[in-house]
């Protein structure tokens, strides 16, 4: 499976045998500073939640594709602590390889309380994912803290941060934290933490062990 990161929540998740794409969260042109537009293909489109830097289907072109080998099932959860009150609803997806069994899980907007989230049934589905795309900015999403707590509860073999901004990079929306604070807080959790300086990872490549890694978005 090979994830490329464009930016902000926005994945794209391929197939390396098949070609089978999917674009997760593709953003609206110009609705996330220092990020180019997303300019993109894919065999399918999945979107979080309606908001403008999740929902922008038509910046991806959709081509026709043989049957997915992945399975794709959700939760239902919420954007924010007030079960929608204030941001409305958010679906995290699970993405299954049909053949390997290989798991990804893109959290998208998750707000949702924690322990609501995490009941016995969602973390049968949640715990030991081999990638999982998790918000680390705060204000809309979980922050550095709570994404912390996440990956720690259902124990990722290789956990992602989205939805932030960084300072360095000069891009990101300018009232939710950085990627260099969440990285810190999670080293100093005893967590490893790995950097590519690349925009993809390829899941069939090297064995990363337990870890957060940071990839570099595509659109910087």
């Amino acid at each position: 499976m090979l994830i490329k990161y464009t930016g902000h929540s926005c994945f794209k998740v391929r197939d390396n045998e098949t070609g089978y794409s999917i674009v997760f969260d593709p953003y609206e042109p110009d609705s996330i500073p220092g990020l180019r537009k997303v300019v993109d293909s894919a065999s399918e489109v999945i979107c979080s939640h309606e908001h403008f830097d999740h929902n922008s289907r038509d910046s991806v072109k959709l081509y026709p594709s043989e049957e997915s080998p992945y399975e794709v099932t959700y939760i239902d959860t919420w954007h924010d602590p007030e079960k929608g009150a204030l941001r409305g609803p958010n679906r995290i997806h699970i993405v299954t390889d049909r053949k390997t069994g290989e798991k990804l899980i893109h959290y998208g907007d998750i707000g949702e309380v924690m322990d609501d989230l995490l009941t016995d049934d969602n973390l049968k589905i949640l715990k030991d994912a081999d990638v999982a795309l998790i918000p680390v900015g705060g204000k809309y999403t979980y922050d550095a803290e709570e994404a912390i707590e996440l990956i720690k509860r259902t124990t990722p073999k290789v956990a992602v941060p989205m939805h932030f901004r960084s300072e360095p990079g000069g891009f990101g929306l300018s009232d939710i934290g950085t990627i260099e604070d969440f990285l810190m807080k999670a080293h100093n959790s005893g967590m490893a933490v790995k950097l590519a300086n690349v925009w993809f990872y390829d899941t069939s490549g090297v064995d990363l062990g337990e870890c957060v890694l940071a990839i570099k978005p595509e659109n910087m």
